[in-house]
């Protein structure tokens, strides 16, 4: 399947904007606009997915991904999508497979709600959405290097079809075959009882939360006897991560965190997550919690982005002199 890059800008969903969700990066339109037409990127319309990215010219080129001269379109596209993350590095951030790629912009005949409402008229590209992936936010490690020989170049469009380039594509393709959600299991609230394993339920809590990111890309290191107020620290490229790790032996999502614990938790950083593991013992079920600038809240990764419930306790160390 021939393949093609796109660079459009940052956004958490691209399920149009919202408060819980703004576009950044993306060239001088965005910055100029605050908008951008790739913000509906991944809103679904019946099956389908309809992608836009700003070609440098007034057409894609498909000669390029094989097309005939007279062609006005190519089908059996794989079309990833990268944007560069606010602390810098342009990294995928989720691909089309299937897709048909347009020569000329494609206006809608009755644009679906979601663009209507933010003002999209076309597209450049559609694919069918059981085909496409948007990859959650901290599993966008995969960065694509720029303006370097065999890398991609300044145009929003590239068709990497130099030589040179032939070995990063195949990364690119092994990770698009390989690639794994960030997030499984699923979510309910209770009381940690099991308070004998605990040693036990921590030690699998932090191999499951660091097979996790290394599966990502990250390099992952234990702080654990620093007492920083996180467990683990985790590098991949520019991206930097401070994960504090909350094991349990049972299905109930319920964790409390130390003073030093939640002062780094109050900082509400954008390198900062903490991980719940459930059923650590048996079949572990993980969870990426991080504190969402668009949504003002603390939420579980994932589709859903479910809010965490934080309750804040006061407590006491009362002795007698």
């Amino acid at each position: 399947m021939r393949i093609l890059f796109c660079n459009v800008g940052w956004m958490e969903r691209y399920q149009g904007l919202h408060s819980g969700d703004q576009i950044s990066g993306g060239g001088a339109y965005v910055k100029k606009e605050g908008r951008g037409h790739e913000v509906c990127n991944f809103c679904l319309e019946k099956d389908t997915l309809y992608g836009y990215v700003q070609p440098s010219g007034e057409q894609i080129n498909i000669e390029r991904l094989g097309a005939n001269s007279d062609d006005e379109s190519i089908d059996d596209m794989t079309v990833v999508w990268t944007a560069t993350r606010p602390g810098g590095g342009t990294t995928i951030v989720g691909w089309y497979k299937h897709a048909t790629v347009f020569r000329n912009y494609q206006k809608f005949k009755k644009a679906p709600v979601a663009h209507s409402q933010n003002g999209i008229d076309g597209y450049w590209i559609k694919a069918p959405a059981s085909n496409a992936t948007l990859l959650p936010v901290d599993a966008r490690v995969f960065e694509v290097p720029r303006q370097v020989k065999g890398g991609m170049g300044q145009s929003n469009i590239w068709y990497a079809d130099s030589p040179v380039s032939a070995p990063l594509v195949k990364q690119v393709r092994a990770m698009i075959e390989n690639g794994r959600s960030a997030h499984v299991g699923g979510r309910k609230r209770g009381i940690e009882q099991d308070q004998e394993k605990k040693a036990q339920v921590e030690k699998a809590a932090i191999r499951a939360c660091c097979d996790h990111f290394e599966n990502l890309g990250y390099k992952v290191d234990s702080v654990e006897k620093d007492n920083v107020g996180w467990d683990l620290e985790a590098m991949a490229g520019k991206s930097s991560l401070r994960i504090e790790v909350k094991g349990l032996s049972g299905p109930v999502f319920y964790v409390e965190l130390t003073p030093n614990e939640y002062q780094a938790f109050l900082q509400q950083s954008s390198d900062y997550r903490l991980a719940v593991v459930l059923n650590a013992l048996d079949t572990p079920m993980l969870f990426i919690c991080r504190y969402s600038e668009e949504q003002g809240a603390w939420i579980i990764e994932g589709k859903d982005s479910t809010a965490l419930e934080i309750k804040v306790k006061q407590s006491a160390s009362i002795t007698c002199i």
